[in-house]
Order: C-alpha cells, then structure tokens, then sequence
C-alpha cells in the first residue's frame, strides 16, 4: 500500500523534544515494519494547527489525495493533525470521499479515522489544550508587557543581547529621528517629503533596510516610545482559532516609563499628534468622507502644553441659554496640574473677534499689502545677512523646549506653583516662537517679491469669499489661518497662514470678552 506521512511541529520547544528528524525516522520505521510504501513525508514547522488554511504543505496533501497519489495518510496523533474540531472533521470526511484511509497512531496503537464519536472527542481535547495554551501565553505576555516588554527593532535604537526591557539609543538614528519630528512640526515638511529626503540621502528603513515611504514616517510620529513610553496591550485576541484581535480602548494600554529611551520632547510629540490629526480631518474634508467640524477644531492651540483646546457645551439654568467654550484639552483630560492653562474661550466671541479682524484686512487691504511687503524687505535683508543655520535653529528650539518640559513637571510634581511657572515658561515661549519665525525666514519658499504679491491677492480674495458667507466653517478657516494661540494671560494670537509662512510677528487679537 502507497501512503503518506503527515507531521507538524509548531514550536522550539516542540522541535526540541520531537523534532522533525525524529519524526521522518519515526514512519521511515512504520512503513518499514508494516510493510507499506512511503510515498511522501508531508511536514510543515513552524506553524499552528488552529487552522489547516495557513498549512501549505497539509494543503499540497489534500490536493495530491484528491488526483489520488496514495491510498492512506498516517498522523502521529490527533493533535498534529489539527487542534481545531470543526477543521479536523472536515478535513477527515474530505479524505474519505476520496477514498483515503486516516491513521492515527496514538501511543504505539493505530487508531483508524473511521470514528467520528472519538475522533470529536480527540479533537475537542486537542482544540481544549490549544486553548489552555493560548491562555497561558497570553497571561505571559501581560506579565512581560507590565514590565515594559519592548520591540525586537525600532529605528534609533539598538537590541541589547538577552534584554527584553530595554533598548539602547543608537544616537545617529536618533538624530535622524529629532529630524523628522522637527522637519513635521517646525518647518511644516509632509510626510511624504520626509520620506523622499531621507531616501535621497541614502537613509534606509531598520527593519527591512528598504526606502522609507509615507506610512513608515507616519508610524514613527505617532509612536510613544521616542517619548520614552514603551506601550504595551494595544489590541488582543478575541478568537484563538482565527487569531482575530480587537483594539482596547486606550485606558486598558500598558504604558511603562522607560526615561533612559528618550529620545524626544513630549511637547515635540504632542505638536506633532495634533498636526496628524489636524491633517487627517482636513483630507478627509477635503475627499468628502467627514461630517462637519465645530468651526475651530484642531485650529486653537494651548501655548503651554502644546495641546488643543476642545469645545465644550453648558446651558445655564438662570437663563436658559446655552453657551460653547473652548478649553485646553491636556488640562481638562489630564488634570489641572498638568497645565496652568485656565483660559476658557467663549466660541461666539472669538468668531466675531476674528471676523473683525479679517473684516479691517479687507477695508484696508492696500495698507494691509504694503505693511507686509515693507516686512517682507526686512525679512530679505536679515536672510542675506543671517549667518545662523537650519540645524542649529532647531537644536536651539529644541534645547528650550526640555527647559520648558521641565519646569511644567516642576509645576506638576508641586515643586512650583502656578505664578512661578508663568515667570520662568513665558519667556521661554516668546524665544521658541522667535527661533519658529527666524526659522520660517530662511526655510520659507516665499523668497521673491512677485511671488509674494500673489499670495497676497489670493489670501486677500479668499478672506473676501469667507466673509460674504453666512456661515463660516472650520474648513473656510483652516484656507487662512495656521494656528491660534493661547496662552494662561488670556492672550489670543491668530497667525495667517502666508504671514507665518514668511517668519512676521503675527497679530494679537485683542478682545476682554474673548478669553477669561
């Protein structure tokens, strides 16, 4: 008789205790002692018997049964054949109407696969024992992620031997890294264009040393761990046999402080979360694919923490009015001695603040466009003159900002309080926003005088579109303004888009009633 072998070994441990040499010598002596023709040893490592599907060579087997090329398979246990009761049946009833005999040799004794009763049962154990082991896996691999279990490879760092939680800071990758987290942040670069440099320079990705390409340079600005974070438990499985997995809601992360893997800010990180997201909704505004945004999502900007104001809703008993605010998000979320930002802003103010605003550019554009331009001169002679480089721009920046990042934990840990870290953070955000402006004066593509006439025309013909609406939307805004910021004094600051681009102090706008 002509029959096939079919083993499996699935794990180290397994390919240690039954390896499958041991196994090929195993039925090389079966067939040898009963007498059979061994025409194939079919045998797949490496791989779970959850389900045949991801078995090539058990599906090589039932394709060769089918043009029937032998007469009977022989399994060394019910388990190595499939730990899943539903595949095994399956794949026992296809066999028979092939014409093929199933053998298991359990224990030295040949167990025929005629009996379905007691190949259930097998089976059921087999999938039972899979699923004990599944347990026990996972249950270590919370034990690991609690200790801060880290990835194998992670571009600016490098695997130290035998350590599974920690990793060493390869410090030319992490320059690369602080590179494109400035290039996103301070220079306004997309990440595609991140993604061309660095291949242009050569730089290659760490784990397949292949180019880099939007979505890799998309990953590393939103991985924490650059943060010092190591983040664990983000998903698990809800299904052992499937494998399928579901993502847990961000209270149920494990998140373990590493501070020796920082490599980055967490205000440089934070800055760069929210252009994500602010990017993220303007595309999808953009494809037709969102609903509409309250008029200033990811528009309004805390100058302290980083983070964005949101939009708050409160009806007042007394008059039965209802009134919408803004507040800083990293306070209202993460508690008040995250940030001394209290400044809430009342939405219908600041709307009409900034038509007012845009309203005098429109009444006054001539004075407007030559107050810009005579700036615009300046700005081109100090660039002539400016001896000071990109690079250490952005070293300085990002010097300042660990100095800020330190004293808001000063502040958090109660070290100072509220009126301390205005004195020592104010100034040092007057200085990061002057090295963001001179930094937008010699990286800016708006070098010629002509070029900047246009832009003008068509930022002052936008405005004029805005304002003859009725109803002025997020996505109207976002056309001209870059940002607005707050800061704990109440002070409102509306940069345009074309005058923060060119490094001009931007404008202030000045309302009591706006922010309190």
């Amino acid at each position: 008789m002509k029959i096939a072998a079919y083993c499996r070994v699935s794990t180290e441990k397994e390919a240690q205790i039954d390896s499958l040499e041991k196994q090929i010598e195993f039925f090389n002596e079966f067939t040898k002692k009963n007498g059979y023709n061994l025409y194939k040893l079919y045998a797949d490592e490496g791989i779970s018997g959850k389900q045949i599907k991801h078995r090539k060579q058990f599906q090589a087997m039932m394709q060769d049964a089918k043009a029937k090329k032998f007469e009977k398979v022989v399994v060394k246990d019910v388990s190595r054949f499939a730990r899943n009761t539903v595949d095994l049946l399956q794949s026992i009833r296809e066999l028979k109407s092939y014409g093929i005999e199933v053998d298991f040799l359990n224990n030295g004794e040949i167990m025929e696969g005629g009996s379905e009763f007691i190949l259930t049962i097998l089976g059921a154990m087999a999938q039972q024992e899979s699923a004990n082991m599944s347990k026990r896996v996972k249950f270590g691999k919370d034990i690991t992620a609690q200790k801060g279990r880290v990835p194998n490879i992670v571009f600016g760092y490098d695997k130290i031997p035998d350590e599974r939680y920690t990793l060493k800071i390869n410090e030319e990758e992490a320059q690369i890294v602080k590179e494109i987290f400035e290039n996103y942040v301070y220079k306004g670069m997309g990440t595609t264009k991140i993604a061309w440099e660095l291949n242009e320079r050569g730089i290659r990705t760490k784990k397949t040393k292949s180019r880099w390409v939007q979505t890799s340079i998309v990953r590393m600005l939103k991985n924490p761990i650059y943060t010092g974070r190591v983040t664990n438990k983000k998903s698990e499985v809800t299904d052992f046999i499937t494998g399928t997995r579901k993502d847990l809601p961000e209270e149920e992360w494990i998140v373990v402080e590493k501070p020796e893997m920082r490599i980055i800010s967490d205000e440089l990180f934070n800055k760069a979360q929210e252009i994500l997201a602010q990017r993220s909704t303007e595309f999808k505004l953009n494809c037709k694919r969102e609903k509409t945004s309250y008029v200033f999502s990811t528009l309004i900007y805390c100058k302290h923490c980083g983070y964005s104001y949101r939009r708050t809703k409160r009806k007042y008993t007394e008059n039965g009015k209802e009134y919408i605010r803004w507040v800083c998000s990293g306070r209202n979320s993460m508690g008040v001695s995250s940030c001394p930002n209290t400044t809430v802003i009342d939405e219908e103010e600041l709307l009409n603040a900034i038509k007012e605003y845009l309203k005098s550019i429109i009444s006054n554009k001539k004075e407007f466009m030559k107050s810009v331009q005579k700036e615009f001169d300046k700005i081109t002679k100090l660039r002539e003159n400016n001896e000071r480089s990109e690079k250490s721009l952005l070293q300085e920046i990002e010097k300042i900002t660990i100095k800020k990042q330190k004293y808001m934990e000063m502040f958090q840990n109660e070290i100072i309080n509220i009126q301390e870290l205005k004195k020592y953070t104010n100034p040092l955000n007057e200085d990061i926003s002057r090295l963001e402006r001179e930094l937008k004066l010699i990286t800016s593509e708006i070098k010629e005088k002509d070029v900047l006439e246009k832009e003008l025309t068509r930022t002052i013909s936008t405005i004029d579109d805005i304002l003859n609406n009725e109803t002025i939307t997020n996505a109207m805004l976002k056309t001209i303004i870059d940002v607005i910021e707050v800061d704990s004094d109440a002070n409102i600051e509306v940069r345009l888009k074309l005058l923060n681009e060119i490094g001009i102090t931007p404008p202030t706008v000045l309302n009591s009633n706006v922010g309190t």
